[in-house]
């Protein structure tokens, strides 16, 4: 195999690259609470494959931590956590007034998980089909998203200064790559590729090779290389792969106002 889907660059590629959308992508987006890794990639890229961007977590805690950051368009989570259930997460976020019109789903193999009455239940082990099925009823019956009838934090800022006479704020790029993978060399030569078409000075890319320096991965939190982050304006997004769509990028840097050339 000549590409890697790791942090170190060591392994076998997958065979697609999905998009972790935490901003404004025209995309419904899902927050997913799974602390078993194996389970959360597999949801991750069922549903991003089925027309969604996801955001995920693997405790309550970091779940309603998101929850506070930006709205999403549906939550899908673990009942059996560490430390807090899947339950506890939707009370306290309910309580938060962030879960106002968003629907929730849990995933259980508890035949009578304790306080979940009050919830869908997706009972384990099921069907995927069906999983992607469910999620897309849900999506459909509860109307409006909630990012557009409110508008996120991202929304408001919209990538600009907050002041009058302002001037835009700069646009922080970070690539993830590992000097040992083929995926990561294409994704460099097609991120530089893709910014030769703006004429902007704004844009600022940092190039991150983590088989040099595994530890930086903890600043983005970041599991894959190659991975893009657009650190700011906004909140965090990221784009996985080896970015073969260049329009991925100009609908990541959209609302950064870039001139193109």
């Amino acid at each position: 195999m000549e590409d890697t889907f790791d942090p170190l660059g060591s392994g076998p590629a997958a065979p697609w690259g999905y998009r972790q959308n935490t901003d404004r992508l025209a995309l419904p987006t899902i927050l997913i609470v799974e602390d078993d890794p194996d389970i959360r990639d597999m949801l991750a890229t069922l549903l991003d494959l089925s027309g969604f961007a996801c955001v995920t977590c693997d405790t309550a805690e970091a779940a309603l931590a998101a929850l506070r950051d930006q709205p999403v368009d549906l939550v899908l989570t673990d009942y059996a956590l560490p430390i807090r259930t899947g339950v506890w997460l939707l009370e306290r976020a309910e309580e938060e007034g962030l879960l106002e019109g968003t629907p929730v789903m849990i995933v259980t193999a508890h035949p009578n998980p304790a306080g979940a009455t009050a919830y869908e239940i997706v009972q384990k082990p099921f069907d995927l089909d069906d999983l992607v099925n469910r999620v897309k009823r849900r999506m459909e019956s509860s109307g409006p998203r909630r990012r557009g009838a409110g508008g996120s934090r991202a929304n408001q800022d919209n990538g600009r200064g907050t002041g009058d006479g302002d001037c835009p704020l700069p646009v922080e790029l970070i690539l993830y790559v590992s000097s040992r993978s083929v995926r990561s060399a294409a994704a460099v030569k097609n991120i530089e590729k893709a910014l030769t078409r703006f004429r902007s000075s704004r844009v600022r890319l940092t190039v991150c090779d983590l088989s040099v320096n595994p530890a930086k991965a903890e600043e983005d939190s970041v599991a894959f290389t190659p991975t893009l982050v657009r650190r700011s304006p906004g909140p965090r997004t990221y784009i996985l792969g080896h970015i073969t769509n260049p329009e991925l990028v100009m609908e990541l840097l959209a609302d950064c106002e870039l001139e193109e050339q």
